[in-house]
């Protein structure tokens, strides 16, 4: 009877820790520093998982800490992807040599601006900034929703209207080099000036707009589009619109860290990235996907319109831009965009 319970546990023993689904054992994963919204970066990171069966360990950071990472862990990153950052950070990690060349079958039959010819990065379709309003708020004061951007200039917004920081965003730096080139680089900063006025704060992220405007804090918000689709299902009182002069729009870019010790299972999931599936998902989520037949729910079929944008000049000029918005606007940043600023410029001081 001893040896019959003592074969029962040995098996389970077996079964425990053999199994591909075992915490101890767990091969199958990745890990990621991921650039989406929280909620997003966990979508997807499921997404993968129910498909793949590859657990995807996300580190959600904003575009300007992941590029802070990956310049302080450079050559031995402490992780294998990236799965979300922007053209700048896309670029001049291909060019510090960062990231693993494949040139994924997964992404044929995708346009070639949505991936570098080299296999370094591919963009996840697109996202852009929006202009937000609550409605409550709003028609509490019976505002309406301005039409252009010169209407942020009125002085009935004063304190009214949050903004992220270019020092810690992505967004925020994507929404300061659309006035750049929409307005033109004089004009473009006096206008930067003009809305400073009506400025509450700068936050450190460029989904944080969202949710105080949603919240009805301030009734306007210039913010990241991601998360405006799963704020107004989640029942806030939240509009969004995109002003006659358009709106600037980046890529959502993923990649291979050069050295990962898992490079067969990113190669995987870079594949699957370029699926028509993750294309129909990130349609859901409201981005405008790479993949053509897939439409955003957000936009709808029809694409907004877009300012017309330059973004190699943006890349080539991201640290003097940022500097110069630093030395006008940073003391209208909160505390926490303050601290995380501070230390990316410290680290980034240290590199040089």
């Amino acid at each position: 009877m001893k040896y019959k319970i003592f074969f029962t546990v040995l098996m389970a023993a077996i079964v425990t820790f053999t199994s591909p689904i075992s915490s101890v054992w767990a091969a199958d994963s990745i890990s990621a520093y991921m650039g989406f919204s929280r909620e997003v970066n966990e979508a997807l990171a499921k997404q993968i998982q129910d498909k793949l069966g590859i657990e995807v360990k996300n580190i959600t950071l904003s575009w300007g800490e992941i590029w802070a990472r990956l310049k302080t862990e450079s050559p031995r990153f402490n992780a294998d992807m990236v799965l979300s950052f922007g053209a700048s950070e896309a670029i001049n990690g291909a060019k510090k040599g960062y990231y693993e060349l494949y040139q994924s079958p997964g992404w044929d039959g995708i346009d070639d601006a949505f991936k570098s010819k080299d296999g370094s990065y591919h963009a996840l379709g697109t996202f852009s900034f929006l202009l937000l309003g609550n409605t409550k708020k709003l028609a509490e004061m019976g505002y309406e929703m301005p039409k252009s951007y010169k209407d942020l200039l009125d002085p009935k917004w004063k304190g009214q209207i949050v903004i992220p920081s270019p020092r810690t965003s992505g967004t925020a730096y994507m929404i300061n080099y659309s006035f750049l080139q929409l307005y033109g680089e004089k004009d473009g900063w006096d206008y930067l000036t003009k809305l400073n006025e009506n400025v509450a704060f700068y936050t450190k992220s460029g989904n944080a707009p969202t949710d105080l405007v949603g919240r009805g804090e301030y009734l306007l918000g210039l913010g990241a589009d991601e998360n405006v689709l799963k704020r107004i299902n989640d029942g806030y009182p939240l509009v969004w619109s995109v002003p006659e002069e358009g709106i600037g729009y980046e890529g959502n870019y993923c990649t291979i860290l050069k050295g990962t010790e898992k490079l067969d299972l990113c190669k995987k999931v870079m594949d699957y990235l370029g699926s028509e599936e993750i294309s129909h998902f990130l349609g859901s989520m409201g981005y405008i996907p790479p993949r053509a037949g897939s439409v955003s729910a957000l936009y709808g079929e029809v694409q907004p319109k877009f300012i017309k944008l330059d973004h190699a000049w943006a890349v080539k000029n991201k640290k003097a831009i940022v500097m110069q918005w630093k030395s006008r606007f940073l003391m209208k940043e909160t505390a926490k965009a303050r601290e995380v600023g501070d230390e990316k410029e410290k680290k980034a001081a240290a590199q040089e």
